[in-house]
């Protein structure tokens, strides 16, 4: 079954380590402090430009870090 996406959703933005690596912990911060404040839905590697850019493992890697972080409360798309 699909989980409808209503109310307020954020296209996250990815952040990067200095060296240029997924910067995972920032992620899951990220993530929070959306739910936190009341976003009902995220949307990982969103509309924020560097998707194309982007191998497959890294948006991966950036979708699990999103899910670990909402501590499973909304659905990301």
């Amino acid at each position: 079954m699909r989980t409808p996406f209503t109310g307020v959703g954020t296209a996250l933005i990815t952040p990067f380590t200095k060296s240029g690596a997924l910067d995972e912990a920032a992620i899951k911060r990220l993530a929070k402090r959306q739910i936190d404040n009341g976003v009902h839905f995220l949307v990982p590697c969103g509309t924020t430009g560097e998707t194309p850019t982007l191998s497959a493992a890294a948006i991966n890697l950036s979708r699990r870090a999103i899910r670990q972080g909402r501590d499973h409360h909304p659905p990301a798309a």
